[in-house]
């Protein structure tokens, strides 16, 4: 990026009084209007860091974020509260939960607690085998309901969801947990029955700025309202073109009604990228123009450099796959690291074919918010062991590690320990005689106490709990294999964690650190090491590469099916489209393929309309089929249906005799055994040296054996 301020961004960062909407397209250096605006405030306005309030989404924003202002004002250290709308909402729930009936240590119920706490409630109330009560359908509804508001139940799609909400509420309050739609939800509560507290906040801080503001949900922005009420400036900035987060709350309506809602709002658009070449801006404002709820905005850049501008058309999901692995190749000889080359797809079912082609060409990748260190069992273990050291009455961390390792602690066991004392933890200090399990849940009462008794939470505080419970002989009885090693691995890299997260704090505790962890994003733990990344397009919201594939780009793929009949989820899709666009820097490869499908259904596809909106002359259209002029491949790509060119492709049934059970062989795939026969056809055939392939009898020779 230039070092050199756009005139447009000037009058950004000087404007310090009043409402201000800054509309910041891709690319256009919002990150360095926020953190500017910060200098200015302390430099040249002379306001105290701690009357500043900078908030955006993620840990690795707030942290670019707080590190770009000390590098600015030449500070070791910043007193301005910069970070994440939980992380907000968690400290200043530490000071004030105890208005709602909570304790100060109530724990965070992370997503994967929060579902097995439904689940549960799904059992007992005899819904656990019902289709429409699915688990995550339900989590999702709950989530939904409590972003839209207490009082707002418009979002109701099953008749129990008032009930099955109630007891998880009560749940959660009974172990003194709170999930992360809690957070928001008891900060504005506290503030909203309480003036009084809402007034020591709103004087904390006289001046704030929102970041991604185009994300934010109902509660996000009934927040920021309540806390701006006073406010001698708030500057909120975002690109409602970027918003693609509704299925989770967010409501792009917050940013086009800002200027309603605050008085004397004045509005600034920033429209020149410093990401991307002008021709990849081209491409991404011919598509975003078809939205109609959006203000009006051209991203324009100074870039004018070459690159590669492809549309490539392919038969099956796996010549997709080839195609993107040999460009990538390509790319690696000229220089680029894969590290600086993304390829996004709509769903994570869509990587398969790419991580296939990558693997036999020995191309390393990475799953981008895939199975991610925190997930894993050893790792939510040993969590539940530092979270029940912290807050006893978590009956969800207990449950979870009172039988790990193993002690013979069944339900049944769990249930006898329920009718002693409503928090499991305290019903250990009341057993009768002859209670079963009586001496392990003492032992395990003992170890819980003896580690709540020290105050000295570090790398050696961790071992020595590790130790303490015996897991790593758990792991070394149970699994003398190479997972147990990399278990292993696993808690020594937990216990690096700990020792970063000491010496990255001032003020290091227990809580603190389970707070940050509590609090991390997919993005925060992509690796710097040289290997493709593959992603959703949601997950790489604020990255950039100088490389991107955009795959998938079928009608009921991406736009999904399920978009295709509301308009404003229909514009949500092609935001994402936008978004996935301007990741590139310098190439973008845009790829699709005719038949697409689940397991063994393919499916004939048409190319997605979005890449229909891309005017002909900005792209090289490249598909694998002999004998077509450049002109007539033009053509051909953006009509109404690109078939495909089979030979002999009349409408006449296939005469192929190969039936499903037939032994095949196939020149390169060697001998296979034929699964299923779609449409007289499409064959899908277990090889065994290549695995599972769909091919077509029409364009491929099989022989029977």
């Amino acid at each position: 990026m230039s070092t050199q301020l756009n005139s447009n961004q000037q009058e950004a960062i000087a404007c310090t009084k009043g409402p201000l909407l800054v509309l910041a397209g891709a690319g256009s250096g919002k990150t360095r209007v926020i953190t500017s605006k910060i200098a200015q405030l302390i430099r040249e306005e002379f306001v105290p860091e701690s009357h500043i309030l900078a908030v955006t989404f993620t840990n690795k924003a707030a942290g670019e974020m707080k590190r770009r202002a000390m590098g600015m004002l030449n500070r070791p250290h910043l007193g301005t509260t910069i970070s994440t709308f939980h992380s907000l909402c968690l400290r200043i729930l530490r000071r004030e939960a105890v208005l709602l009936g909570y304790t100060s240590n109530f724990s965070v119920c992370d997503s994967a607690d929060a579902l097995s706490l439904i689940k549960r409630i799904l059992s007992e109330t005899g819904r656990k085998n019902q289709k429409e009560y699915a688990p995550k359908k339900v989590q999702a509804l709950i989530s939904a309901v409590k972003n839209q508001s207490a009082s707002d139940r418009k979002l109701e799609q099953l008749p129990a969801i008032d009930q099955i909400l109630d007891q998880y509420d009560a749940a959660l309050r009974q172990n003194d947990l709170m999930d992360f739609d809690d957070l928001l939800l008891n900060t504005v509560a506290i503030f909203e029955q309480n003036p009084s507290i809402l007034a020591h906040y709103q004087s904390q801080f006289p001046y704030m700025l929102v970041d991604e503001f185009q994300d934010t949900n109902a509660t996000q922005y009934r927040l920021i309202r309540l806390l701006a009420e006073t406010a001698i400036h708030i500057c909120v900035v975002g690109d409602e073109d970027q918003s693609i987060y509704g299925w989770r709350g967010a409501d792009f309506e917050n940013i086009l009604n800002f200027p309603r809602d605050f008085d004397g709002c004045r509005v600034i658009k920033l429209e020149k990228n410093y990401r991307s070449t002008s021709k990849i801006l081209d491409i991404a404002n011919a598509v975003i123009s078809h939205n109609s709820m959006r203000n009006p905005k051209v991203l324009y850049s100074d870039i004018h450099t070459d690159g590669e501008f492809v549309l490539y058309e392919a038969p099956m999901p796996q010549e997709e796959g080839v195609f993107i692995a040999k460009q990538v190749q390509a790319l690696r000889q000229q220089g680029v690291p894969l590290n600086d080359i993304a390829v996004l797809y709509r769903a994570n079912y869509l990587s398969r074919t790419m991580e296939d082609a990558f693997r036999r060409r020995n191309i390393p990748y990475r799953i981008v918010g895939g199975y991610k260190f925190y997930d894993r069992k050893e790792i939510k273990d040993i969590l539940g062991y530092l979270r029940i050291i912290r807050n006893p009455s978590d009956n969800l961390s207990f449950r979870r590690i009172v039988n790990v390792p193993r002690r013979k602690i069944g339900p049944a066991t769990i249930e006898k320990l329920e009718s002693i004392h409503p928090v499991l933890f305290k019903s250990l200090e009341q057993l009768p005689d002859r209670f079963p399990r009586k001496q392990e849940l003492k032992e395990f009462h003992s170890i819980i106490e003896s580690f709540r008794k020290r105050e000295d939470f570090g790398p050696d505080f961790l071992r020595d709990l590790i130790e303490r419970i015996g897991y790593i002989e758990m792991l070394k009885a149970e699994e003398e294999t190479l997972e147990a090693e990399t278990r292993m691995e696993n808690l020594s890299e937990l216990v690096t964690v700990v020792g970063d997260y000491l010496d990255a704090e001032e003020n290091p505790t227990l809580n603190g650190f389970l707070d940050t962890v509590s609090l991390l994003s997919d993005t925060d733990e992509i690796e710097d090491d040289d290997r493709v990344n593959l992603m959703t397009i949601h997950c790489a919201k604020g990255l950039e590469f100088n490389s991107v594939f955009v795959c998938g780009l079928e009608e009921g793929t991406f736009p999904n099916q399920r978009t295709m009949g509301s308009s404003r989820e229909l514009e949500e899709e092609r935001r994402l489209m936008y978004v996935a666009i301007t990741r590139a820097k310098q190439n973008l490869y845009l790829s699709f393929s005719r038949e697409r499908g689940w397991k063994w259904d393919m499916n004939r596809k048409k190319m997605s309309r979005f890449v229909k909106e891309i005017p002909l002359n900005l792209l090289k259209v490249n598909r694998p089929v002999t004998g077509l002029s450049h002109s007539r491949l033009l053509t051909a790509a953006h009509s109404s249906s690109i078939q495909p060119k089979h030979p002999n492709s009349d409408n006449s049934e296939s005469t192929c005799t190969i039936q499903k059970g037939d032994t095949v062989m196939h020149h390169s795939y060697g001998e296979g055994a034929v699964l299923n026969v779609v449409n007289g056809n499409r064959m899908v055939v277990k090889f065994k040296r290549a695995g599972i392939k769909v091919l077509n009898s029409r364009l491929v020779q099989l022989k029977k054996d």
